[in-house]
């Protein structure tokens, strides 16, 4: 079967990259030919280094080297969005190929058969004030404009098949824009994961796993970490020019808060040593309120930390299932956070108890489940589309 697949750039080094990389990998794996459909030219060795996934595709269509040269937010979404458009080959997908699948994360119509929505939709993110902290009026009108397009651009794409990763993003797709999408949980290679178990956790490590960008949350941290005495922190992650602002927020709220040699930033890691930084981490710590899922937990709670996330978003909603003290710990406010922190760090036994249930929870986001689903879903469409 001639697959092709969407994505606006696989160099962000994110989950919603590791994931496409991973609908490639299985689609080749069962005799499919694949054709990538991106904005630049993908780094294959960067990607092999980041996700220790080996995997090139049969075809690659792209216009541009690379997009991590624009630094804003939003002129890479502009940049995006007019680039794939401006792509001949993008009208020539369903010609060519048995089915067509937009991996690129919004609910924009690209002419595909499936469409996987791997993050908020900026319609409804436009809601939550923390994902535009110090955006001007030009950006919230261009923000509000694009959501009013999506919206337009769904009611004209009713037949094609939604996917997303989480049911805490089905509901938001369902209340914005009157969709219902099948949950498809993204996938975390649990197997390697478990073998980071192996070793007694020693250090009061606290360990955030997230690009370095504004909207994350990430300066919450040194503020936890003011009230939070006994414990080290690590913020483990990619950055890019777009990275500058978010990086310096971190650096001067932790001078601030006088914290600088307990909160320290570690850029661009392999998956090997970001693995060992979770081999010796006690809990991991996620920031981002409306995360629509969140893959760095699940492999964190493979790696035996208990996981301390907000009370809201993907992790809270689909990865601890809403059960406090479960498989983790939520939030609603800094000092809980710190609160919840402390008492694992003081309380050996219980966190011991919680990592081993949180490492059993973490096998239901496995790959392999991925992968078949994935793998289901294209052969739906084709023969749907054969019957039709």
């Amino acid at each position: 079967m001639r697959i092709a697949v969407i994505q606006s750039s696989l160099n962000m080094l994110g989950g919603a990259e590791k994931l496409c990389i991973t609908a490639i990998k299985a689609l080749q794996e069962a005799g499919h030919r694949v054709t990538l459909v991106s904005v630049d030219k993908t780094d294959w060795l960067l990607m092999q280094k980041r996700y220790s996934i080996s995997c090139r595709v049969d075809r690659e269509l792209y216009l541009i080297p690379n997009i991590l040269e624009t630094s804003s937010m939003i002129s890479r979404m502009i940049i995006t969005l007019f680039a794939l458009f401006a792509n001949p080959a993008l009208w020539r997908l369903k010609r060519d190929h048995d089915v067509v699948l937009n991996m690129s994360g919004d609910i924009i119509c690209l002419g595909e058969d499936a469409a996987y929505v791997n993050a908020l939709p900026l319609k409804a993110a436009l809601d939550y004030q923390e994902i535009l902290p110090r955006r001007n009026s030009l950006w919230r009108f261009g923000g509000k404009a694009y959501g009013l397009f999506l919206g337009v651009q769904n009611k004209l794409n009713r037949g094609r098949f939604l996917l997303t990763n989480s049911s805490f993003n089905a509901v938001m797709i369902k209340k914005y824009f009157g969709r219902s999408a099948v949950v498809v949980y993204p996938p975390v290679d649990v197997v390697a994961l478990k073998h980071a178990l192996t070793g007694v956790k020693t250090e009061n490590l606290v360990v955030s796993v997230s690009r370095f960008r504004l909207g994350k949350n990430l300066e919450w941290i040194p503020r936890i970490a003011k009230n939070v005495q006994n414990a080290r922190f690590l913020i483990v992650g990619s950055r890019d020019k777009a990275s500058t602002t978010a990086v310096g927020e971190i650096s001067r709220v932790s001078h601030g808060m006088c914290v600088e040699n307990r909160v320290e930033l570690v850029f661009d890691r392999p998956f090997s040593d970001i693995l060992e930084i979770l081999r010796r981490a006690k809990i991991l710590l996620q920031t981002q309120r409306t995360e629509a899922f969140g893959m760095a937990v699940v492999e964190a709670m493979a790696a035996g930390c208990v996981p301390v996330v907000p009370r809201d978003g993907g992790p809270w909603f689909d990865i601890l299932e809403r059960e406090e003290g479960k498989y983790g710990f939520s939030y609603r406010s800094l000092d809980e956070a710190a609160k919840k922190i402390r008492m694992l760090l003081e309380n050996e036994d219980l966190r011991a108890e919680v990592s081993a249930r949180a490492a059993k929870r973490a096998m239901a986001f496995d790959s392999s489940i991925f992968e078949r689903k994935i793998l289901r879903i294209v052969e739906r469409i084709y023969c749907s589309k054969r019957a039709w």
